[in-house]
Order: structure tokens, then sequence, then C-alpha cells
């Protein structure tokens, strides 16, 4: 039961992060290009503290946080949850896109989880990092 709840509440979640990124894609756009055309000289130099890099993995959800991450997986798409152990190692790989650079980790989140035969969207991205932020990546 307490499983279903959580699993409905990382799904909320992750429809609030995708319609609050939905409906300020606009000026948000133009802001997050010019960001990353002034970004990008940094980023392209030595590795500086900023970059996702340094940030450690988490450690592998259990229990709850483990059955929440993967019931949000399939509520996203099912296809998602079918090797719980390959996703949960993206998932760990995926946080440290999320705490390194978060303005593309859900475009990541999508390449990560999806493949040539099943791409997913970066809605699907971002629902993805919503349910990593509430379960993996909260150490």
């Amino acid at each position: 039961m307490r499983t279903r709840i959580a699993a409905a509440a990382v799904a909320a979640a992750a429809l609030a992060t995708f319609c609050a990124t939905a409906c300020s894609s606009s000026s948000d756009d133009k802001n997050a290009s010019d960001k990353a055309t002034t970004a990008a000289p940094t980023t392209t130099g030595s590795a500086g503290p900023s970059t996702g890099a340094a940030v450690p993995r988490p450690p592998a959800p259990s229990g709850v946080n483990r059955q929440t991450y993967l019931a949000a997986l399939k509520a996203i798409d099912p296809s998602l949850a079918a090797d719980p152990n390959q996703v949960i190692d993206q998932g760990r790989t995926q946080c440290t896109e999320i705490n390194g650079d978060p303005q593309t980790a859900d475009h990541l989140a999508a390449e990560r989880f999806g493949s040539p035969g099943h791409p997913l969207t970066d809605a699907q991205g971002a629902a993805i990092d919503a349910a990593l932020k509430l379960t993996v990546c909260k150490s």
C-alpha cells in the first residue's frame, strides 16, 4: 500500500515538474541558450570544481526507495522496469548528471534510459529525473 502511495507521489512530482518546465519553456529556452553560450567556454576548459565528474554516485537504493523508484519508472514507461539492476545502475549514474549539470540532465536521462529502438522524450527524461531526486539521489 505504501508503495502505491509513494509511486503516486513520485508520478505527481514528475507531472508537476513537467508542467512547470512546459509552461515556462518559451522564455526559459531563450535564457537557457544564452546561458549555455556563455557557459560553454568555461566548460570546455580544464575541469573545474563545478563539473559533474567530481560528484560521487549515491549508493543503490533499497527497501521502499528501491520499490518506489522502480514503480515510478514503470509508470513512465513499462519497459523501463524490465531490468531493475540496470536501471538502478543507470539511475545512480544519472544522479551525477542531475547534480553536475541540471540544464541538460533531462535530455541525458532520456538518452541514458532510452535505446535506438525505443527512444524516450525529454519530458520522460524529466519524469525520470524527478523520480531519481525523490528516491536514489536523496543522499
